[in-house]
């Protein structure tokens, strides 16, 4: 004999099998039933037990059972489903839950309502994530204040030490000047009157000076670098640097130096005297580190999507690998004798200046013999 199923048995069958917790009311919020997996979920030892149960007999709190048989009353109502809201729950072992519900009111066949259906999913997990990123946010928020607080500070403590530096290197540059001409005053009228040892000591006393004097002015430009009163400009690189050269015109003859030039025709954006500084110190220093009867400078250039790289490659005395990494530090100098002289400011200028263009400078072997200063400038500045 074929066995009948009733309605309320396909009701159940199809609940235990969804996947979903279901439980379903009469008009007057009284359990007529539930699945399995929400009779476990409540601590309820069968789902035959919950029939005749309300919401009050339930383990969650008073509050929670008050909210629940309003949305109830509100679904019945007004004979309106409310799908897929947000709410919190408690289970009988204290545990907290919150739950994705939705409520749908059941008809009989006049269309009047007779109760509801109700079914949730289980959301604890992700409303934990979302607490814990906007947690994480909150405090990554924080930090990033902090951050900017810090940041804040340090420009300023940057700024008071530039504008020191320069303060002090310019009024030191006065009274030098001033002790370095006396000096040269007294050898031009009693020179003649020194004996050797005197002269020798005296002129050792006067060149003291000068480098002292180039010193302070190394360090008034490493002060002033980045200080710019203007945007960038568009501007013909091969314009600034025939500019420089005409200043480096004495030095390139007496050194018997040449200058070759393939730079980018069209224009580029850059702080025009910043970056021009750039190729004059490495042009400096191609000439005078250099033992060779004819000192060269090629300069030439590459362009990415990104970045305009220029080489400034010299036929010098070239620099050991192992002093590469800090050869661009505040007064390195690899050459501490007075074959060569300088303060060892000049690279760290360079390096300075390229990084407020947003890019990066570094050395590589001359295959000819000497060194190339590779360094970028961002198109994005």
């Amino acid at each position: 004999m074929k066995k009948v199923l009733s309605n309320h048995s396909i009701l159940e069958i199809f609940a235990d099998n969804c996947g979903k917790y279901v439980f379903w009311k009469d008009r007057n919020s009284v359990f007529l039933g539930c699945n399995s997996h929400f009779a476990k979920n409540c601590g309820i030892a069968s789902k035959e037990d919950i029939v005749g149960k309300n919401d009050f007999d339930m383990p969650w709190s008073r509050e929670e059972a008050e909210f629940f048989r309003s949305v109830d009353k509100r679904v019945m109502d007004s004979g309106e489903a409310e799908l897929d809201f947000e709410e919190p729950k408690t289970l009988a072992n204290g545990k907290k839950l919150w739950l994705k519900t939705s409520k749908k009111p059941l008809f009989d066949e006049n269309g009047q309502v007779v109760g509801l259906l109700g079914w949730y999913s289980d959301i604890t997990a992700i409303k934990n994530m979302e607490e814990q990123i906007e947690h994480n946010n909150k405090n990554l928020l924080k930090n990033n204040r902090h951050l900017e607080n810090l940041n804040k500070e340090l420009e300023h403590a940057n700024l008071d030490l530039e504008n020191f530096t320069y303060a002090a290197s310019h009024d030191l540059k006065t009274p030098v000047r001033t002790i370095v001409s006396m000096l040269q005053l007294i050898e031009r009228k009693h020179g003649k009157s020194f004996n050797q040892d005197a002269s020798e000591l005296f002129q050792f006393t006067i060149n003291a000076g000068k480098r002292m004097s180039a010193l302070i002015s190394d360090i008034l430009a490493y002060a002033r670098t980045g200080k710019s009163n203007s945007d960038t400009q568009p501007i013909i690189l091969s314009k600034i640097i025939d500019e420089k050269l005409v200043d480096l015109g004495p030095i390139l003859e007496d050194q018997n130096a040449k200058v070759t030039l393939d730079l980018p025709a069209k224009k580029i954006y850059c702080y025009p005297q910043l970056i021009g500084s750039v190729f004059i110190n490495l042009i400096n220093n191609g000439i005078k580190f250099n033992d060779s009867e004819n000192p060269t400078i090629n300069i030439n250039h590459s362009e990415s999507d990104q970045f305009y790289t220029f080489q400034v490659a010299d036929n010098g005395i070239g620099i050991d690998e192992k002093y590469r990494n800090n050869v661009f530090d505040t007064f390195k100098r690899l050459h501490n004798t007075l074959e060569y002289d300088g303060s060892g400011i000049g690279l760290s200028i360079c390096r300075r200046v390229v990084t407020i263009h947003g890019g990066k400078i570094w050395i590589t072997d001359n295959p000819t013999g000497g060194t190339i200063f590779n360094f970028s400038i961002s198109k994005s500045i």
